[in-house]
């Protein structure tokens, strides 16, 4: 990092700098965070934050964050209480003042908890510590004891992207008066934008007159795409003319392989694996299906909704922020491949609820713009700064 420049940052006054946030992500990996991530470092420097991201040197984002001009701190995060890292970052803001510490993943709280903790231990001596924001993306339990617990019950505010995990972290013993609801955004104009569905489907060899059904996800077990191809057993029996279309990869992608294999649907279901066209073959799908166990919100429902593709997914987490059964989609319990493939079956067969579905999943899916989530996160942090000691 440019020495001048780094000096200059951290030395202006109070009274004339802009507000300071340090972006930090364990991930290495490009997500559905890390694209939240990059979607909130545009969004601020619009507002006139100034913001640096803290990540591994291979991170995805990290590269992201470069390309737009924010500048970085590389920063090796192994696991979850990594003292290394922690003495890295608390040596970094030694010599940094940030009046945020905006965290994105649970390694990453871990790191900034521990970094911080002896000024926050010294509170009375150090009122100009950075406030510490952690993003919950996920519905995964929490645990009321141990090293997480006391993590979970000294970050200064937690931003919650649906009520499901809200209720997580309240159910753990977080204070709900330190839980604010943002939930996740995407950006509507780059989603509005022409599809080519036609060469897609021209690619994988499907005829325009055939049903497609799909999803993307992550491979991974909470996920459930699994639950997708038992239920496509069912499907196929009843839609002849069906292709199963699946876009992702992750560690469960050889169990996928093999359970396919098994209920002999290899003409019909087809994985994709990472595709940088996601959206145009999203586009293709006449009906998006989330058969996820465990999920936070599901960004992939907002983009379905938005091309105007309707949608069929499990009733858990943030899920039921975005879709209420039989008025902009259809619901069913989560772990029952039977109903949801009952459910695929219903959408597909019936004109007037995929109409009706889809029309009011659009209007409510003005509110996705990832500008309200940038708004909302930049008043959370506003807000904390003005209760701050």
């Amino acid at each position: 990092m440019n020495a001048a420049r780094t000096t200059a940052w951290s030395e202006r006054s109070a009274s004339e700098r802009p507000l300071r946030v340090l972006m930090i992500d364990s991930e290495t990996t490009w997500r559905g965070g890390q694209n939240q991530l990059a979607l909130l470092l545009r969004g601020l420097r619009e507002h006139g934050v100034q913001a640096r991201v803290a990540a591994p040197r291979n991170a995805a984002v990290l590269s992201s964050a470069d390309m737009q001009g924010f500048e970085s701190v590389p920063l090796r995060m192994r696991h979850g209480m990594d003292v290394v890292a922690a003495a890295r970052l608390a040596q970094h803001l030694r010599r940094e003042r940030y009046d945020i510490l905006h965290c994105h993943s649970s390694h990453a709280h871990s790191t900034a908890f521990l970094a911080t903790w002896p000024a926050r231990l010294g509170e009375g001596k150090r009122r100009d510590r950075p406030r510490l924001v952690v993003s919950r993306r996920v519905a995964f339990p929490v645990s009321r004891y141990g090293p997480a617990a006391l993590k979970y019950r000294n970050a200064d505010l937690f931003l919650a992207i649906s009520s499901g995990v809200r209720d997580v972290l309240v159910d753990a013993g977080v204070n709900a008066a330190q839980v604010t609801l943002v939930p996740s955004g995407i950006d509507l104009e780059e989603l509005r934008s022409k599809r080519d569905s036609q060469r897609v489907r021209r690619e994988l060899g499907i005829d325009p007159a055939t049903s497609v059904v799909g999803t993307v996800a992550a491979l991974t077990t909470n996920k459930a795409v699994h639950d997708l191809v038992r239920a496509a057993r069912f499907v196929t029996e009843q839609v002849e003319d069906l292709r199963v279309v699946i876009v992702g990869e992750g560690p469960a992608r050889r169990d996928l392989e093999g359970l396919v294999a098994r209920f002999g649907l290899q003409e019909r279901v087809m994985l994709l694996g990472f595709r940088s066209d996601v959206l145009d073959v999203l586009s293709t799908f006449d009906c998006f299906v989330l058969p996820s166990r465990v999920e936070g919100l599901g960004t992939s429902i907002m983009d379905a909704q938005v091309l105007g593709v309707p949608v069929v997914a499990t009733r858990t987490g943030g899920i039921p922020d975005l879709v209420e059964d039989g008025d902009s989609g259809l619901l069913v319990p989560p772990g029952a491949p039977d109903l949801l493939g009952g459910a695929i079956v219903r959408m597909l067969r019936d004109p007037g609820l995929r109409a009706r579905c889809c029309e009011r999943a659009q209007r409510q899916a003005r509110r996705y713009d990832y500008r309200n989530m940038v708004q909302a996160t930049l008043a959370a942090y506003r807000a904390l700064l003005g209760a701050a000691p």
